[in-house]
């Protein structure tokens, strides 16, 4: 810009008509006119030879082979090569045409050139390879490398007979108009993950359920861990769901579910359907035609726990209730129970184990009446319900969180649930996709799961759910899950 600047304001030669002279005033105005030619031609012959020199040291400053300090070699090569423009006029070398077409294209090449390279480098150089093929890997990596600037070069040509040439021909006001356009569509697509979790979360109408503020003390967190607690019942039961029974549990359908839901979804297990219903229902309420939600008290939807006549009852309601809703997509929300039982006695494959093939058995009807995916909630440890009030007190005597830790988690049998689950996904066809806690909850410094935060917050209830701090804990794994149906 600077160097435009400069030429657009050097002096012109001023030319008169010898018609408005007089003869006498011709002759010395062509006689001043031959001397400034002189002059001119002088000037440029110098100009040249300073362009050459000054050329040569650019060229020998680029190449040189020690790296120069970055602070040095950039003000330098830039303010070189601004003089270099300024007198270069009719250079043999940099008025070629070859060279002339390239410093049209340079600035397309300048754009377009890095984002290649740099997926270069980052795809090829740092691959490592055996050594007796290291001449073949540079070799490649070479070619490759060329490859990537010829493409580089292609594209500039074509940016800049199609693109360039056609805006620089357009008015000022078009251009403006231009590069405001692409200066806003850039934005969009640097924040477009931004605007699209906005979006949806207008659609799911998502809202904080554990009121947990950044200011908040031990006192709170006492105060909240206590609280959920005590109202764990209250929070089963959801607002947007209309029950068969007066139960917060059983089942219900919800309602106020968006216009443009496309999906039947159903979401079964036992407590801990119930209790991330809300949840749930603002995560992907806004994908879903229709919801039906059936939570069963203490009974696994995948087996009849403990053998009880209620779980038994239950275990053949959830699969006649699938049978008849037959859903796109269906949930299973449980707290294992007797899935994590040990084998039986001279038991030891799941082929021959009564527990997994009744799993397997169930497993195989949901899908056979579910149009898309079964999602299959993981075991993770339960926890001694007595802990959870001494979290804060332990916060307050400065215990190790490892001892809270170990005191709170009750790891038996999780396990064994864990590899059942492991199993019936094989066994799935395909159908199944599996949703884990444990990355959530488990600590990798300590190798122990922590089921509170580090202002001591509890991640579950006495009632043995997640407390609302737990669930908004575990949130993003479901808005993950919803974002991507």
């Amino acid at each position: 810009m600077v160097v435009y600047l400069i030429t657009s304001s050097r002096p012109e030669i001023q030319y008169q008509s010898l018609k408005d002279v007089e003869e006498g005033e011709s002759i010395k105005l062509l006689e001043n006119e031959e001397t400034q030619e002189v002059k001119c031609c002088s000037n440029k012959q110098s100009f040249q030879k300073k362009s050459y020199i000054l050329l040569v040291f650019l060229l020998t400053a680029t190449s040189f082979p020690v790296i120069l300090p970055a602070t040095f070699a950039r003000p330098l090569i830039t303010i070189g090569t601004g003089v270099l423009m300024l007198i270069s006029d009719d250079n043999l070398v940099l008025s070629n045409p070859f060279l002339t077409y390239i410093g049209d294209i340079s600035y397309s090449l300048y754009l377009i050139h890095w984002p290649i390279y740099a997926y270069w480098k980052l795809t090829c150089e740092g691959d490592e390879y055996c050594e007796y093929c290291l001449w073949y890997t540079e070799s490649f990596l070479f070619s490759v490398l060329l490859c990537a600037l010829l493409a580089s070069i292609i594209l500039a040509i074509l940016t800049y007979e199609t693109y360039e040439k056609w805006y620089l021909k357009l008015s000022s006001t078009s251009i403006g108009l231009i590069v405001v356009t692409i200066f806003f569509l850039n934005i969009v697509l640097i924040h477009k993950d931004e605007i699209t979790d906005h979006i949806d979360s207008i659609g799911r109408n998502v809202s904080n359920l554990d009121n947990v503020t950044e200011e908040m003390t031990l006192d709170d967190a006492a105060r909240l861990n206590h609280r959920w607690s005590i109202y764990d019942r209250k929070f089963l039961r959801v607002p947007s769901c209309v029950y068969e029974t007066k139960s917060h549990l059983g089942w219900c359908r919800h309602t106020g579910l968006s216009p443009s839901g496309k999906y039947k979804m159903a979401i079964i297990g036992n407590s801990w359907t119930a209790n991330h219903a809300r949840m749930f229902y603002q995560e992907c309420g806004y994908k879903a035609k229709s919801i039906l939600q059936g939570a069963a008290f203490g009974c696994e939807a995948l087996y009849p726990s403990g053998q009880t006549e209620l779980c038994k009852g239950n275990f053949t309601h959830f699969e006649e209730r699938m049978r008849k809703e037959k859903p796109d997509m269906a949930f299973i929300f449980t707290r294992f129970m007797s899935v994590g039982d040990p084998f039986p006695k001279g038991v030891n494959s799941f082929e021959k184990d009564p527990i997994y093939q009744t799993m397997k058995e169930q497993m195989l009807k949901f899908i056979s009446n579910i149009k898309y995916k079964l999602y299959i909630l993981d075991a993770i440890p339960r926890i001694n319900r007595k802990i959870i009030e001494e979290i804060v007190p332990f916060f307050r005597n400065n215990t190790d969180l490892v001892k809270i830790d170990n005191l709170l988690i009750r790891p038996d049998n999780f396990e064994m649930a864990r590899k059942r689950y492991a199993q019936l996904m094989k066994d799935c066809n395909g159908k199944c996709i599996m949703v884990d806690y444990m990355p959530e909850f488990y600590n990798n410094s300590t190798n122990t799961f922590r089921y509170f935060d580090d202002r001591g917050f509890s991640y579950w209830t006495d009632p043995l759910h997640l407390s609302p701090h737990g669930i908004e804990h575990i949130r993003h794994v479901w808005t993950d899950i919803c974002t991507n149906l």
